[in-house]
């Protein structure tokens, strides 16, 4: 199987300074809120991919950090990513702020830019009735080597379109043509888990570059971000996110920021990809990110990442490793679990294929016949329970009624007749046992029945449901 990231589609990098409203612009080209806007400097610090549609068709749109940084990991993770964003792109877009005007930084960044992309359009951002392109501006631009600015403002949506026509023309004087929107289904994946379990190392080594900044510090992530890739001839959207913790913990407003975009990553995904550290006792694992993550209802998949660093290992260290997180969240005991180090790159594109199966598993349709036929068999090994009464109660049928997930309805007789738990756990455990539904939740809807049982003319006796005998199945 191969990897490779997708370059079909035309990309354009947006790149500048700090402030000058980057992300605000990719955020409008990109119809979404996905990257954190803010006052504070270098917000942004990995590079962020999204679809621009454009007059029926698409190019890709990368968002990164200021390049004005200070020399520290994360400053230099950001500006290294900055500069892999332009070496990437077809076509740079290079943002000024019209507002403050060209700065010694704008001239520096300007020349940088021109010895790793020649195909770039300067930007005025921040134009907007009150803010004119004056001929002193308009000269100081033009110091930058960059040709005639485009004036814009990210903000209210003024210029944007004009902007994309040059953009769209440009691309195809290079031969670079906007494509048709894709129709096949594409596979999300996210990558979640606390602050430091190695979410943006596990991104890097399924990709085999740097494609996110990796640092001991916590919350280097902070927005989530999307790559393309194509796996096995299949496209694969996988989406890094910032570390999650208690909300108790949570003191930043950047933070809380980055984890309700989390939260929404997690919304348009297919699969979830929990990130668990190995070094780390699992019983103190995140309980309020495992409810967060079953409440979704999306496929899951547990990766316990740092499984090289782990002493001693015996044949039976996987076993007890996954038995002792089971028992901390037992609503696990459905997801696969892969062990991996992403610093070594083991076994991390394992979780392409489980993912890819996964995705197959939560479409899958039962019919209603042989759903009948299982309904019969579950009964006759075990007598449905009833969650506050001591009579049995009658489960008239089972369907499959939706898929992504697989939900199924139970169609229960009597007005306020509830199933226990422990039965719907046994009748999901056959369930997988008869189907499959590796790594997606299953979810039961309960109908109750209220509909009176009469007898017709000349009926000496009701007959009783197949299988029930004096109250019993």
């Amino acid at each position: 199987m191969s990897l490779q990231k997708t370059r079909k589609i035309p990309t354009i990098a947006i790149v500048g300074r700090a402030n000058v409203g980057k992300s605000t612009l990719w955020n409008r080209l990109t119809e979404s809120k996905q990257a954190i806007v803010s006052r504070v400097a270098h917000t942004t610090r990995d590079r962020n991919y999204a679809p621009c549609l454009w007059r029926g068709r698409i190019f890709q749109v990368i968002d990164t950090g200021g390049m004005d940084v200070e020399k520290t990991v994360i400053g230099e993770g950001i500006k290294h990513q900055a500069e892999l964003a332009i070496k990437e792109a077809d076509l740079v877009l290079f943002v000024v702020d019209a507002q403050t005007g060209v700065v010694a930084q704008d001239l520096e960044f300007a020349k940088k830019t021109q010895k790793l992309n020649s195909h770039i359009l300067l930007v005025a951002n921040k134009t907007d009735r009150n803010t004119q392109l004056g001929s002193a501006l308009s000269d100081a631009m033009w110091k930058l080597g960059l040709g005639e600015p485009t004036p814009l403002s990210a903000a209210s949506g003024r210029g944007i379109g004009d902007m994309l026509d040059l953009v769209v023309d440009e691309l195809k004087k290079m031969g670079k043509d906007p494509v048709d929107i894709q129709t096949d289904e594409e596979l999300k994946i996210v990558i979640m888990g606390r602050p430091n379990v190695g979410k943006s190392s596990l991104m890097n080594a399924i990709m085999g570059e740097e494609r996110s900044i990796v640092s001991p510090i916590a919350h280097t992530t902070r927005e989530p971000l999307d790559t393309h890739l194509t796996w096995d001839d299949h496209r694969i959207t996988l989406i890094d996110t910032a570390g999650m913790r208690k909300r108790a913990r949570v003191t930043e407003k950047l933070e809380e920021e980055g984890i309700e975009r989390n939260r929404k990553a997690l919304s348009r995904a297919d699969v979830a990809v929990l990130v668990v550290d190995a070094t780390d006792d699992p019983r103190k694992q995140d309980k309020h990110l495992a409810d967060l993550l079953k409440s979704a209802h999306r496929g899951l998949i547990v990766a316990v990442n740092k499984w090289d660093l782990v002493p001693d290992k015996t044949t039976g260290s996987t076993k007890k490793f996954e038995d002792l997180v089971r028992q901390c969240l037992p609503f696990l005991d459905w997801a696969p679990f892969v062990f991996i180090s992403a610093k070594n790159s083991q076994r991390v594109r394992d979780i392409l294929d489980i993912a890819l199966k996964i995705k197959e598993e939560r479409g899958r349709i039962i019919a209603d016949n042989a759903m009948d036929k299982f309904l019969k068999q579950t009964i006759s090994r075990q007598r449905p329970r009833a969650a506050k009464s001591s009579a049995t109660p009658y489960v008239q049928s089972a369907m499959q009624i939706a898929t992504d997930p697989p939900r199924f309805k139970l169609i229960v007789r009597g007005e306020k007749t509830a199933l226990h738990q422990a039965w719907l756990k046994f009748l999901e455990r056959r369930l997988r046992e008869k189907f499959g539904f590796l790594g997606t939740p299953i979810v039961f809807d309960i109908e109750n029945d209220t509909t009176p049982v009469r007898q017709t003319p000349g009926q000496h006796k009701r007959k009783r449901p197949i299988g029930r005998r004096a109250g019993r199945y």
